[in-house]
């Protein structure tokens, strides 16, 4: 029977191997790893040998049927591995898990180490409710509006990844966009030169500034929105059809509904259409 291992490796430290991974690897046919380089020096480690197979990001679309069809007929037993942590995770692999489930094939997990639950846990956040976005857009103004709608969601906490490249980038735009809240910037987790940045955003943003290896390691950064004052909820604005039938039931003319609409806040085109349309009705039922 054809089995499909999802694998988490380690996301720094090798001594984070568990037992379960092990064997998960040993008993797999095949291994497909984002990287088989990476794959092979994991595989080294261990002391085993067994073929491998890319499924990376630019791959992995048109991979995975022809990987599960293999799968299939040889009753191959297959181990997929990321680089570091979770595949499918912010991580290639969903794309294969989905063909596998589609295709009958058993699914096993084997957990392990994660990023993003690692920075919780040293972030010191009440993460009892959080949200996971993975790599947030890189150009500024849509980077704006989604730490905006991030704020907006009334979710305490998120995590993000980032590159060093861009980290301070990132913590830039919180601080403009999210003012007094708290991070979390963890830097190269389980890693030698592992580092955490916590405390209020504007004071992380001088830290990472001051460092003058900020642009080295990989970025996993929770954000604290709970110290922000509740965001205020926009009173909806009614559409244009509702707000001139509501004017037309008060004894208004068309005209006077059209004003009510405008009054309303409702666009000009709406209200355009919703005329046209409040007038056809009328003239129908006449």
């Amino acid at each position: 029977m054809s089995i499909l291992y999802v694998v988490a490796t380690p996301i720094g430290n090798l001594n984070d191997l568990s037992p379960r991974v092990r064997e998960a690897l040993s008993e797999a046919d095949l291994i497909a790893a984002e990287d088989t380089r990476v794959a092979m020096k994991l595989l080294n480690h261990l002391g085993l040998s067994k073929p491998t197979v890319s499924c990376h990001r630019h791959n992995e679309e048109s991979r995975s049927d022809s990987l599960v069809g293999r799968m299939l007929a040889e009753d191959l037993t297959v181990a997929l591995t990321c680089d570091a942590g979770t595949p499918a995770i912010s991580d290639p692999g969903q794309v294969l898990v989905d063909a596998a489930w589609r295709s009958g094939i058993e699914v096993r997990p084997v957990c392990g180490p994660s990023a993003t639950v690692t920075a919780l846990s040293a972030a010191g956040f009440d993460a009892r409710e959080f949200a996971f976005y993975g790599f947030l857009p890189r150009e500024k103004k849509a980077l704006c509006e989604k730490l905006q709608s991030i704020r907006e969601t009334g979710i305490p906490v998120a995590v993000a990844y980032e590159s060093p490249h861009r980290v301070v980038r990132l913590v830039e735009a919180v601080c403009q966009t999210l003012p007094g809240c708290r991070l979390a910037v963890c830097c190269d987790l389980s890693k030698l030169y592992e580092k955490i940045y916590r405390g209020p955003c504007e004071a992380v943003l001088d830290a990472l500034r001051e460092n003058p290896n900020v642009e080295k390691g990989e970025y996993c950064l929770v954000i604290d929105l709970s110290p922000l004052p509740p965001v205020e909820k926009k009173a909806e604005t009614p559409a244009a059809d509702v707000a001139m039938l509501r004017a037309i039931l008060n004894g208004a003319d068309l005209d006077a509904a059209e004003e009510a609409a405008r009054e309303a806040g409702c666009p000009r085109n709406d209200i355009y259409r919703a005329k046209v349309r409040i007038r056809d009705l009328f003239e129908d039922k006449g």
